[in-house]
Parts: structure tokens; C-alpha cells; sequence
């Protein structure tokens, strides 16, 4: 009786809708019932050998929103569609379908793949997506035939025996510098900045009640050093303002890589900060003699090959990017759990006293780093969690040809990604505690950052050259801030992470959410 009651009723409802508009209800529904049986039933039994695709409803776009609002939790889904299965899948984001590798073992076939998986291809489209010129993009990643016609070594005077296309030669300037013969003074140098820039905020102090905000803070250290490092005194002396237009920027890029409409704010940051590069860029070479290695070599083979000035611009802004973009923020959830954690800061200040006693009244010394750099376990290890807890990574590859992972066959000319986070929330490899930060995980099992399923730095041809580096400019501004100086936590308790806005690195603290806290003098 009830049923009837409520199919009269239904039947009522669509008898009072227009026929022209139940007509396009019924084409619709019908529409889409049918491409999801074809795409999602029947496709995969004529194509077994495929991964199998994570189901959806609206053509083109796919999972593209749910993505971008969240893509550990499309991929967490995908997952349990798998039946946990953790075999290479596909999703349709937008206009394209890209592929995903989960298990370990399939990530380690991925980074040995060196002859149909290209991680070069990944640096073009980045460059691409960053609206570097075609005209520069082809000149530069063309192969010079001999060495006559090689500009890198007749116009520019730079060895290049190999007879490498500037885009890959450019790899091995950044390998030389932050990984062998020029990453010494490098160190040094970054070092020193951090401590000069983390003395002129305590000396100007807060805006604001006596209360330093952690997040701000180390943006502005961390940023400021690295320029003054890499690109040297007279871009911050031309334009004070270029840290903080980079944050705005830096804010907003993921509408850049995830190609988001509506953008026009994060493209006008984006030229701001070029703009200023373009204007540094015109001043004469013997004005900006305090280039590291790496800049100077970038700028004087683009400019061997005709690059533009503007091209020229947008590649010290994705070289500044690359840089900068994700060092200070996994800085950033360890010193807010340092600060936060008794134990976890009792145990790092006095590693940390122990480097500090090598210190000589001139400054930096070689056996101050390298005890930063080698005697600090614990240090080393809120970093590892930090990384482990909180990246959103992903190691990428572009296929150029058929690949075979696991049982399935990725097609040629596809995009292949392996996020971290899965790897990194296994319980089987870091505890049925994973879903905690605890550090003791990686000071108790070192073996543990050696781990398949541990990546922050990904791996094979793209293993980040920087790692050292990185973890040296977290341990420089630790020794600097909990042992020179005296702090005072205001408050307890780590921030959120922000889980709404997109990211392709490390998570932020949710917005307004920060540790505060207090610097009662010196301790030296």
C-alpha cells in the first residue's frame, strides 16, 4: 500500500515536468548510464592488460575537482576499489588520464626504468607549464651535432664533452652544486646566511606583543637566505620586496600546475617576481659578482644560445621555485614539533650545544657543520617524520614507449605518478602508530629512512641532489634559534594541516593556526 502510495506520487512528479525537459533528463541519464558501462565494464575485459580505471560519472573531467580538493583521498579511494590490491591504476583528471603506482616494488621498477621512462620529459612540461617560450624550450633541449656548433662551450667557454643538450647539461650544474665540487662553500655560505637572517628578526622583533608567529618567521629567514646564497646581494639590494613577492606567488602555484581557471591574481604574482628578475637581470655581470655556481652557469649558457631576457627570468623564477618552495616548510612542522615537544626539544638542544662548542669567535667553523651535518640524531630523525608525516609528494615520469608494472601495460606518452603519502602511512614498515608524528620511529630503526616505502627525496635519475643541503639549512636554523637563543612557547600544541588547498609538496598549517612564541634573549 505504501508502495503504491509513493509510485503514484513519483508518477505525479514527472507527469507535472515539461516533456522537453524529461525528454533531456532521459537522454542524459541515459547518456551517462551507458558511457559508464562501456567505459567501466566492458572496455576492461577487451583491454585486461590496462590498469583498471577508478569509476566515474561526468566525461572529460573525471576525478579532476575531487583531485584537486583532495588527491590523497581520490587515491585512498581508488585503493579500496582495488580491494587494497595496491596495483597500478588510472585516473581521469580534466582532459588527460594519468597513471598511478602504489606498491613498492612497482616504484623501484619505475626508477630503474631509465630507457621507456623519462624523468627529462617531466623537466620540459614543467618548463612549459611555467610559460618558458617554445623558441627556448627547443633550442635549449636540442642536441648540438658537434663541438663547433655547441654554443655552450664556443660562446659561453663551458665544458660539455658529452655534447649534452643544455636542458641536461643544466642537471649536471645543479649536481655539481649542491652534491659535489661546488657544494662545500655552498653549505658554509647558507649557513651563515640563516644565522645572519634568523639575528636581524630577533634584533628588529615582532610586529606585534612581543610574539614571533614560527610560520612567517622562517619564510622570511629561510627565503632571504637562500637568495642572498644562490643569486647574491644585489637583487634583495635592488628590490627589498622580492621575498615577499615570491610568497605571494609561492601561495597561490598550484593553480599553476594543476592549470586552474580563474587564476588571474597568481599570474600577476608570478610576473611581479619576473619583473624584478628581468630588471637584475639587465644590470651589468661585474655588479652581481656574488653568483653561486649554479646561477652563474645557467645565465651565461641561456644567454650563449639567445635565450630572451624574459625566458631568462621565468627560468631563475622556476630555479628560485625549485629552491625554496618546500625546504622551509617541512623546516616548518619540525621546528613547531621541536618547540611544542619537551623531550623531543630537551634531547635536540643538546645535540645541538654539542655542535655549538665547536664554534670559533669568528664564526662557522668545518668541524661545527659537520657535526650538524652527521651528530645529530635526533634532529635528523623530526626531520625524517616530518617528511614522512607530512609531504604530499610525488615522484614523476613521462612514459616513451609500452611499460610493463607489476601485470599491467602503462601506455606510451603517459604520465605516471608514485605519491608518497600511501608509501609513507604503510603499518606494515612504520608502525601501527603511522598515523602519529613520532620521530623515535626513524632514531630507533635507522634503517628505516633506507626503506622502499621512504621517498621524500624520490628517486632514480630524479633523487633530489639537494638533500643534503636541505637537511643542513633545517639543522643550521635549529642550532641557531634553540641555542643561541632562550624561547618561550606561548600556547600549546601543533597546527593543523590544511588539507583544503592543493599542494604537490608539503602540507601548510591550516591558515591562522601557528605556534607562538617569545625570544627572552641570548644565550650566548
Amino acid at each position: 500500500m505504501v508502495f503504491a502510495a509513493l509510485s503514484a506520487h513519483l508518477h505525479a512528479q514527472l507527469n507535472s515536468i515539461p516533456f522537453q525537459f524529461a525528454y533531456v533528463f532521459v537522454s542524459i541519464t541515459s547518456f551517462l548510464i551507458a558511457f559508464r558501462i562501456w567505459k567501466f565494464t566492458i572496455r576492461p575485459l577487451l583491454h585486461p592488460d590496462e590498469p583498471r580505471e577508478l569509476p566515474y560519472w561526468i566525461p572529460y573531467f573525471g576525478h579532476t575537482f575531487a583531485y584537486v580538493s583532495s588527491g590523497h583521498d581520490v587515491i585512498m579511494q581508488a585503493k579500496k576499489y582495488l580491494n587494497n590490491t595496491r596495483e597500478p591504476f588510472a585516473l581521469q583528471l580534466k582532459d588527460r588520464k594519468m597513471y598511478f603506482v602504489l606498491h613498492p616494488d612497482d616504484s623501484t621498477a619505475v626508477y630503474r626504468n631509465t630507457t621507456t621512462m623519462s624523468f627529462m620529459k617531466v623537466v620540459e612540461q614543467l618548463q612549459r607549464t611555467f610559460r618558458i617560450s617554445e623558441k627556448t624550450m627547443q633550442t635549449a633541449w636540442t642536441v648540438p651535432k658537434s663541438k663547433e656548433e655547441d654554443r655552450v662551450q664556443t660562446i659561453a667557454g663551458v665544458s660539455n664533452p658529452g655534447l649534452k643538450s643544455l636542458g641536461d647539461l643544466s642537471m649536471d650544474f645543479w649536481k655539481a652544486q649542491v652534491a659535489g665540487k661546488e657544494y662545500g662553500a655552498l653549505e658554509a655560505k647558507f649557513s651563515r646566511m640563516i644565522a645572519d637572517e634568523l639575528a636581524k628578526e630577533v634584533a628588529l622583533g615582532p610586529t606585534e606583543d612581543g610574539v614571533f608567529k614560527l610560520l612567517p618567521l622562517m619564510q622570511r629567514v629561510f627565503l632571504t637566505a637562500g637568495m642572498r646564497t644562490f643569486f647574491g646581494e644585489k637583487l634583495l639590494e635592488m628590490d627589498p620586496d622580492f621575498v615577499a613577492k615570491f610568497i605571494a606567488f609561492d601561495g597561490e602555484s598550484w593553480k599553476l600546475w594543476f592549470k586552474w581557471p580563474l587564476s588571474k591574481k597568481m599570474f600577476a604574482n608570478k610576473r611581479r617576481v619576473e619583473e624584478s628578475l628581468e630588471k637584475w637581470l639587465e644590470v651589468p655581470r661585474r655588479e652581481r659578482g656574488d653568483l653561486s655556481y649554479l646561477v652563474d652557469m645557467v645565465e651565461k649558457t641561456q644567454v650563449a644560445i639567445g635565450t630572451r631576457v624574459d625566458d631568462l627570468a621565468r627560468i631563475m623564477h622556476l630555479l628560485i621555485f625549485v629552491i625554496n618552495t618546500n625546504t622551509y616548510k617541512a623546516a616548518y612542522w619540525a621546528v613547531a614539533h621541536l618547540l611544542t615537544n619537551p623531550t623531543i626539544r630537551h634531547d635536540i638542544q643538546i645535540e645541538v650545544s654539542l655542535a655549538r662548542q665547536l664554534l670559533a669567535s669568528t664564526g662557522l667553523t668545518d668541524s661545527y657543520l659537520t657535526h650538524l651535518r652527521n651528530e645529530t640524531p635526533h634532529l635528523t630523525a623530526i626531520l625524517y617524520e616530518s617528511l614522512r608525516y607530512y609531504s604530499a609528494s610525488s615522484s614523476i615520469r613521462a612514459t616513451t614507449g609500452p611499460v610493463l608494472i607489476g601485470t599491467c601495460i602503462i601506455p606510451a606518452k603517459s604520465v605516471v605518478f608514485i605519491p608518497f603519502r600511501p608509501l609513507h602511512y604503510d603499518a606494515e614498515v612504520f608502525g601501527s602508530d603511522v598515523d602519529t608524528f613520532n620521530p623515535d620511529r626513524f632514531f630507533n630503526d635507522k634503517k628505516l629512512s633506507s626503506s622502499q616505502n621512504f621517498k621524500p627525496f624520490s628517486g632514480g635519475s630524479s633523487y633530489c641532489p639537494g638533500r643534503v643541503l636541505a637537511k643542513m639549512e633545517v639543522a643550521a636554523f635549529v642550532a641557531e634559534l634553540v641555542g643561541r637563543y632562550e624561547v618561550e612557547v606561548l600556547g600549546e600544541g601543533v597546527p593543523g594541516t590544511d588539507e583544503k588547498t592543493p599542494t604537490k609538496g608539503i602540507l601548510m598549517p591550516v591558515g591562522g593556526q601557528d605556534v607562538r612564541f617569545r625570544i627572552l634573549g641570548r644565550k650566548e
